[in-house]
């Protein structure tokens, strides 16, 4: 009998009814799996090909100068600025304040190694300009701007405006055993130098008037002459503009019988304030 292909009746040619159109949305859902497979697997192989990021040349730059100090030290927060880098330092092995972490102060060489130069709890701007590092630096090193450095190392001085210097350093001890300047003689050597520093800074240019007298603990004596009984004191002081210029001068004081006292500047007398 004939086969009439009108028929409600006839057969799929093409095999069970619908077995051709449910093995084509799964040989797709298999090609897509397989084409997603290949394109991760080419993802991290370009990935793991990248040359790794300057962020993370500089964690190794600096792991590796602290590791000179600390063998076993774990450096975050790595900020670079200029030739300066900055980082929080943790010694695991210590129940001190390495265990929670240092500030730690590196010099960036020019091959992009690092030397570790300084670490503490902190430091202020006086610290930091100290070390060579410039207030446009600590801006970046400290995520702030070039006016809150200038306004923190104003701060540090104690400058209160007015071209009249703030004073920082005068209240500890000096080489030789240990001496130290007496609130009197402090007074006084401030009105002095201050009577120097506020004439200068009325002529200086934008920038450079001194806003911070620091003394430091280098290069200081104390001598006393037996025959006129005049003890001659001498300090190491820094002179530091508002933008940060570090100068570095000879302070000399000399006090003896009869009120004598006299003041110097770099070798020049100064006038005392009730001379």
């Amino acid at each position: 009998m004939a086969i009439n292909p009108f028929s409600s009746n006839n057969t799929n040619v093409y095999g069970t009814p619908g077995g051709y159109d449910e093995k084509r949305p799964l040989k797709i859902a298999i090609f897509v799996f397989a084409a997603l497979i290949i394109i991760s697997v080419i993802i991290l192989v370009v990935y793991l090909l990248l040359p790794p990021s300057q962020q993370s040349k500089y964690t190794d730059s600096a792991t590796a100068a602290a590791r000179k100090n600390t063998p076993d030290a774990k450096v975050s927060n790595v900020k670079v600025s200029g030739g300066y880098a900055s980082a929080i330092v943790t010694d695991p092995n210590t129940d001190t304040q390495g265990s929670a972490g240092n500030t730690t102060i590196f010099k960036v060489n020019k091959d992009g190694s690092m030397t570790q130069i300084a670490d503490g709890s902190s430091f202020s701007p006086i610290d930091l300009i100290n070390l060579g590092i410039p207030l446009t630096d600590q801006a970046k090193l400290n995520g702030s701007t070039l006016d809150q450095a200038k306004q923190a190392l104003a701060d540090a001085c104690g400058y209160m405006g007015n071209n009249t210097p703030g004073y920082s350093g005068f209240d500890g001890s000096f080489d030789p055993d240990g001496w130290q300047v007496d609130s009197s003689t402090l007074e006084n050597l401030e009105q002095s130098l201050t009577s120097v520093i506020s004439a200068q800074n009325v002529q200086a240019k934008a920038g450079k008037n001194v806003i911070c007298v620091n003394a430091t603990r280098t290069g200081s004596s104390a001598t006393t002459d037996t025959q006129t009984y005049i003890s001659t004191f001498g300090l190491q002081i820094q002179f530091i503009t508002s933008d940060g210029t570090l100068s570095t001068h000879q302070l000399t004081f000399a006090v003896g019988p009869q009120y004598y006292h006299q003041y110097t500047l770099d070798g020049q007398v100064i006038q005392s304030p009730d001379s």
